[in-house]
């Protein structure tokens, strides 16, 4: 069994080391689940913003296991591009744009982008953690 939550140390994170791509198909009960009131479907034909926090923490657990145990999410940016239909599959890549301390507290900031199958960016993003482990620490 893979575990869900990274043990990866601030200091063994590398910057810009890309990876993916992680390929995920946008399935209608994904995209209805996350179209409207949670727990009520609907039927939808493109996929709505909820969805791509879901891709990229499925991206995230293929590229580092996960979440860091004990992190907190300090701040997510997103930026849409085209529109992906349901039923596509998208192509998500993930990589460490930043480091640094601030406050005696470590962060890091892991950029993302999702593209469609025909090559076209729908989202790209980041997401800045307060990393639980600083400089020197091991996980």
């Amino acid at each position: 069994m893979t575990d869900t939550l990274s043990n990866i140390a601030f200091d063994d994170l590398v910057e810009d080391d890309r990876k993916g791509p992680y390929v995920e198909q946008i399935t209608a009960d994904l995209a209805g689940r996350l179209a409207g009131p949670i727990g009520q479907p609907h039927d939808v034909a493109l996929a709505p913003p909820a969805v791509f926090p879901v891709i990229f923490l499925k991206a995230l657990r293929a590229s580092m296991g996960g979440i860091p145990a004990g992190s907190v999410l300090a701040k997510q940016e997103l930026r849409f591009g085209e529109p992906v239909p349901v039923g596509e599959s998208v192509r998500t890549t993930t990589w460490i744009g930043e480091k640094y301390v601030r406050r005696e507290r470590p962060y890091v900031v892991i950029r993302f982008d999702v593209r469609r199958a025909d090559g076209a960016l729908a989202v790209s993003g980041s997401k800045t953690i307060m990393w639980p482990t600083g400089p020197g620490d091991q996980a």
